[in-house]
């Protein structure tokens, strides 16, 4: 059996939690509307680079305590930087929830900020951005945002750029988070064998210390700017072209977000997919070729990622567009709408035995909707996405005016994709 409970504190700080009384463990994770849309131009990488300084030591824990610590209860302590939301999260066995959620309240409420772990810290996100460039597979999919999101902070590099990063100090990350990391844009979210009313008693003390945001300061979601169509090739020298092409996608609030999703599954999802059969199995262009889309509370991205051989790119880029055009003009077939439903209620079940997917769930059910979906709402509209829906998304999708290509390698003289 699950109970789910939601208490909004006064301050208006949202705990969250959903007891499982079946196991031992407890996933909690705390979230934070401060992801890298919030920064500004000369912030760029700041909300990585604060998530990465916090572990460096708080007021209540050194660096070498927070680890002991963390090593006493055992269990697994982690953190992670969207362009929405950042969150700090940590699984243990039930018993350890209070000494873990004294740990994750301290990084959200009482870090140092030295200058001196400033300086350390900087050159690790510094070999983080040199080994993303290292990876072509990865810096292209920071190329494609860059690419349908040009000029906006939707389409900036999650970690920033060396000039940027370089810039940022101390005084900025916490200029940063007092006007982030507030009460009101935080989400506590706790699933397991969790006591609602004591994680409700002991954030509230222990996050007591966050104030209110700087009077005039902004926090709302940045608005993404309409996706229009671009082509941008980065010569490399490397074995093979790695390529993304994509679209305008949905929001979070958006229903047809679900039909998109089908698009996903018909075109990329599995062995069967159209695009995985007819250009890796009948034409052998290829690995790997997958879905790369994205959905966020007012803007998203449908795309597709793939890496060839230089020489095959334009034909692969062509059969691309072949396909996309015949979705786009005569729509999935009934056969092809009941695999996607299937493939996309088993995904959704089987995040359910992850306590961390559980967690995540219940946290951005807050976070995007204001609201808990359950899964049955979840199941129940996906079974209701007709073919008329898919075949209205893939017309919505699948235009020249929106289409965009990025690609890193061994660039050919020609590379268009032509809908």
């Amino acid at each position: 059996m699950r109970h789910f409970q939601k208490t909004t504190l006064s301050s208006g700080l949202r705990i969250l939690t959903e007891r499982h009384n079946e196991v031992r463990s407890a996933t909690l994770g705390i979230w934070i509307e401060g992801g890298s849309v919030y920064e500004r131009e000369r912030e760029r990488g700041l909300a990585h680079l604060l998530e990465h300084l916090v572990f460096k030591g708080t007021t209540r824990r050194s660096m070498g305590q927070i680890a002991k610590d963390m090593d006493e209860i055992g269990g697994h302590m982690n953190a992670f930087t969207e362009r929405e939301f950042v969150c700090y999260h940590v699984k243990v066995l039930a018993e350890h929830t209070p000494q873990a959620l004294g740990l994750l309240t301290d990084f959200v409420a009482r870090p140092l900020l030295r200058n001196e772990d400033l300086e350390l810290e900087r050159g690790v996100v510094l070999e983080e951005i040199r080994s993303v460039e290292d990876d072509p597979e990865e810096m292209v999919e920071d190329i494609f945002t860059e690419t349908i999101w040009p000029r906006s902070r939707w389409g900036h590099a999650i970690l920033g750029t060396e000039k940027s990063v370089y810039r940022l100090s101390a005084a900025d990350l916490r200029s940063f988070m007092d006007t982030h990391y507030s009460p009101k844009n935080i989400v506590v979210a706790a699933v397991g064998m969790v006591d609602h009313d004591d994680i409700c008693r002991r954030a509230e003390v222990l996050l007591a210390d966050l104030g209110a945001p700087p009077r005039g300061s902004l926090h709302k979601v940045p608005v993404a700017p309409p996706i229009t169509s671009h082509e941008v090739r980065i010569e490399k020298d490397t074995e093979q072209l790695h390529l993304i092409c994509g679209t305008r996608g949905y929001s979070y609030h958006d229903d047809e977000r679900y039909a998109a999703g089908f698009l996903d599954a018909v075109l990329t999802g599995g062995y069967s997919s159209r695009l995985f059969q007819e250009i890796r199995e009948k034409r052998g262009l290829c690995y790997n070729i997958g879905p790369m889309s994205a959905s966020y509370r007012n803007a998203g991205f449908w795309a597709v990622e793939t890496s060839v051989a230089p020489e095959n790119a334009q034909k692969t880029v062509k059969l691309l567009g072949s396909e996309l055009r015949k979705v786009r003009e005569r729509g999935v077939t009934r056969a092809e709408l009941a695999r996607a439903q299937r493939m996309m209620k088993i995904n959704v079940l089987l995040s359910e035995e992850s306590s961390s997917a559980q967690m995540t769930r219940i946290a951005r059910n807050e976070l995007c909707y204001g609201r808990q979906r359950s899964v049955d709402e979840i199941l129940d509209s996906v079974a209701g996405v007709t073919l008329t829906d898919v075949h209205r998304a893939a017309r919505n999708m699948f235009d020249a005016a929106s289409f965009n290509l990025a690609a890193i390698g061994p660039a050919p003289d020609k590379l268009h994709i032509d809908l």
